[in-house]
């Protein structure tokens, strides 16, 4: 078996076959944690999941189940299911571990990009450039992991990439609120344009900067929201 073959047979994040209910209540939750109307420690409770999005509670169960399989739903014990709240520690760890991948990927990647490849690379940067400028929330946040599953992609090694893309969902409950910033979001297209401009020209150490700087604003939107208070104080 190939190296792609065996990775696979690993599932990747909402890319098995749901049914539409299914995911159209996942793409709800996930809107509502953009919007901000879903914060961290905040309870589903399914009756109140079935009424909002009009939907069965079998439906209901199996996104939930989904979210939890990908990290984005957690259940401690006796507090039923609850968006992911992260402390200042595993939110360090976590995007310790996000920097580490990123910057394998990027020293793998072939350079210059040329061809088919930065075609595919540059059409899904426009994608969420397009999404960006009509304010769908959902379609900017699924355009985006579209794009980095595009730019990771070309390390060219199927389990660094799943790696990758698997810690992009572990990181959602983080990164969704810069979603709706329109400064974080001006940000992400900048940026997008500057990586996809950087594997064209072959500058690696402009990539790396770039995939570790891209990180770094919505998760201090996520710091300043919830975690400030937990910060501990100079002087």
């Amino acid at each position: 078996m190939s190296q792609k073959s065996a990775a696979a047979t690993h599932r990747a994040p909402f890319e098995t076959d749901l049914p539409d209910q299914v995911r159209t209540v996942i793409e709800a939750i996930e809107t509502d944690i953009i919007r901000g109307r879903i914060l961290p420690r905040t309870r589903l409770i399914e009756d109140h999941l079935m009424e909002d999005y009009e939907a069965k509670r079998h439906v209901v169960r199996a996104a939930l189940v989904e979210l939890q399989r990908v990290g984005v739903v957690v259940k401690p014990p006796h507090l039923g299911a609850q968006l992911r709240r992260f402390d200042l520690r595993e939110l360090a760890d976590l995007y310790r571990m996000r920097s580490v991948l990123h910057r394998a990927a990027v020293a793998m990647m072939p350079m210059p990009l040329e061809g088919e490849r930065l075609a595919a690379l540059t059409r899904a940067m426009q994608v969420h450039a397009d999404a960006a400028a009509s304010g769908d929330l959902i379609a900017i946040h699924r355009s985006n992991m579209a794009f980095h599953r595009e730019l990771y992609g070309l390390c060219d090694n199927p389990y660094l990439a799943e790696s990758i893309r698997l810690h992009d969902w572990l990181s959602f409950p983080a990164r969704a609120y810069g979603v709706a910033d329109a400064g974080a979001l001006e940000q992400a297209c900048r940026e997008h344009a500057d990586m996809v401009e950087a594997l064209r020209s072959g500058d690696r150490p402009r990539l790396d900067h770039l995939a570790q700087r891209h990180m770094e604003r919505a998760r201090d939107i996520y710091v300043g929201k919830f975690l400030d208070a937990a910060a501990p104080r100079r002087g």
